[in-house]
């Protein structure tokens, strides 16, 4: 499909559409090289030093990567304590400055952006910003804190970008506004132990002539969280920012106890919704950070089919409630699994089954810094090969498949489909669209049936069409009698990846110089064979006439 980039984007009857028409279907990755965050959480411990050319450079090498696997938007959910004063007025940092870096490069390489204009993380580089003396509850509920966040998106909007001329309002390669990453509401044992709060719905009640007590606060939060997403998105309008607007809905059953909440969510001006999923959550402890466990084991599988079949799950997602709301999803990951790759596609295919349309990974990482990490969330080309293959293989289940079906799943174990099929058992996933195969494993076990003639290739392991023992990715591009081969260095891991470290040593080894023999056999050519190690590698093609 040709779409024209970069067009602006609206809602009807609960479609995302371009400008043209057409449906919007996109798949992406979170990337922040615009955040304190990231330096600070993965960066600074490794020696890097905290300057505007260090995150560029790992900006522009993150857009290759994320043209290789296939993304066609970035997510960034922005801290405004990277960039703002304690009434929301705009400060000038390095970090704010890399906001419009990234933006305009994401245009250069036609990806969309979608931005979070609000979130607070471990690390404040400006400590009296508003949003960092507050909690996430006060963010909503506070009078003073929402009067500053309505001065920053203001502020924020109008600037006009350093790196591409345009105003963020006016620029399309933002596709969307989300307004809070993950938003947390006032509960009524909250509000009873806050002098403030108390005082404030008192006033509530009394214009209202409703007694004191729980059920009338119910009716209250649902019609301040309203209020709060009704007056940001006015001030978008009004400014001129045509974007749509996204609450964030948080994680599977956030629904359950918050009735009310979703209720001003459903009724409210946005035009779109967005959820997060990590297979696996379940399975660690609460604060996860604190919990580091291996859940590659696992097949989760039928924790997707949960997931679509439960209402409190994601369900509600399919409620005429949410029939007029446009479908998004903020993050998701295989949470603590760096090395299985048979999930990716399977939540590709749940996300279309609920009517998704843009779907976001947390979160892209960097080759700066990727060799040095582990944790819960880690996908990288070279540092996790087989993740790669499979979520390249999702983005294709993700653009394949219509919005909104029956999910189901051939087994508990695995699922074929069209031009797709994964297996737990296996670790595997594959891909047969159009004239390219792609495989995240050994694929001794394939139940889709290849194509005739190839002509792109990403592999890991042997397949039908390739003799490999190497641990890296390769890339086959096969053009007018020659074909291009890549091979991707070679990928171990040294000490258990789903571990948190900061001390500075490895957790991956990347080997660029082993040497391993390297078979192809294409449908109708001269097998080609060489021994040599990773890098770049042309051989011409000889048919071989029968």
């Amino acid at each position: 499909m040709n779409i024209k980039f970069p067009q602006a984007m609206s809602v009807s009857n609960g479609v995302l559409r371009y400008a043209d028409g057409q449906e919007v279907n996109l798949w992406g990755s979170n990337f922040q090289p615009n955040l304190y965050w990231e330096y600070k959480f993965r960066m600074e411990h490794l020696g890097f030093p905290q300057t505007l050319e260090t995150m560029k450079a790992m900006c522009d090498d993150g857009f290759q990567d994320m043209k290789r696997m296939g993304c066609d938007v970035i997510r960034c959910h922005l801290t405004p304590a990277d960039f703002t004063d304690s009434m929301g007025n705009l400060v000038e940092t390095m970090w704010l400055d890399m906001m419009g870096y990234m933006i305009a490069k994401a245009r250069e390489h036609s990806i969309y952006v979608y931005i979070t204009l609000i979130n607070q993380m471990d690390f404040t580089l400006i400590e009296e910003s508003f949003v960092a003396n507050a909690t996430r509850e006060e963010w909503i509920f506070d009078p003073d804190v929402v009067q500053a966040t309505q001065n920053y998106v203001r502020r924020l909007i109008n600037l006009k970008n350093p790196y591409s001329g345009i105003c963020y309002k006016d620029d399309a390669t933002i596709a969307v506004w989300g307004l809070i990453n993950e938003p947390e509401y006032l509960t009524y044992a909250q509000m009873m132990s806050d002098t403030k709060q108390k005082r404030i719905f008192s006033v509530w009640l009394k214009a209202n002539s409703y007694p004191w007590n729980d059920v009338y606060y119910s009716k209250y939060r649902e019609e301040i969280v309203r209020a709060y997403i009704n007056d940001l998105h006015d001030i978008l309008r009004e400014a001129g920012a045509q974007q749509p607007v996204v609450w964030n809905c948080n994680w599977p059953r956030m629904i359950d106890g918050r009735s009310d909440v979703f209720r001003a969510v459903a009724e409210s001006k946005a035009e779109a919704v967005s959820f997060c999923l990590y297979p696996g959550q379940d399975d660690v402890g609460d604060p996860f950070v604190e919990n580091a466990a291996d859940t590659s084991a696992n097949n989760y599988l039928p924790f997707l089919q949960q997931c679509y079949d439960d209402y409190l799950h994601l369900g509600w997602l399919r409620s005429e409630q949410f029939a007029d709301k446009a479908k998004l999803v903020y993050e998701f990951e295989t949470m603590y699994n760096a090395s299985s790759s048979y999930l990716y596609p399977a939540i590709a295919k749940l996300f279309r089954s609920l009517g998704v349309q843009m779907a976001t990974m947390w979160t892209h990482t960097f080759n700066v810094y990727s060799c040095y990490q582990g944790g819960s969330h880690i996908l990288n080309l070279k540092t996790t090969p087989k993740k790669a293959a499979s979520y390249m293989i999702a983005g294709e289940v993700f653009r394949a498949l219509p919005r909104g079906f029956q999910f189901e799943l051939s087994a508990e174990t695995e699922d074929s489909f069209g031009d797709f099929a994964f297996s737990f058992n296996q670790d595997i996933s594959i891909s047969c669209v159009n004239d390219t195969f792609m495989h995240s494993s050994e694929a001794s076990w394939c139940p889709l049936k290849l194509p005739k003639t190839v002509k792109r290739i990403v592999g890991y392991g042997n397949s039908p069409f390739v003799k490999y023992e190497g641990s890296g990715l390769y890339f086959i591009k096969v053009e007018e009698g020659s074909v291009h081969i890549e091979l991707f260095p070679h990928s171990k891991f040294l000490r258990p990846p789903w571990n948190w470290y900061t001390d500075g040593e490895p957790v991956v080894e990347l080997d660029y110089t082993f040497i391993l023999p390297f078979e192809l056999k294409l449908p109708g050519f001269h097998p080609i064979f060489f021994k040599d190690k990773p890098g770049h590698y042309r051989f011409p093609l000889v048919t071989q006439h029968v």
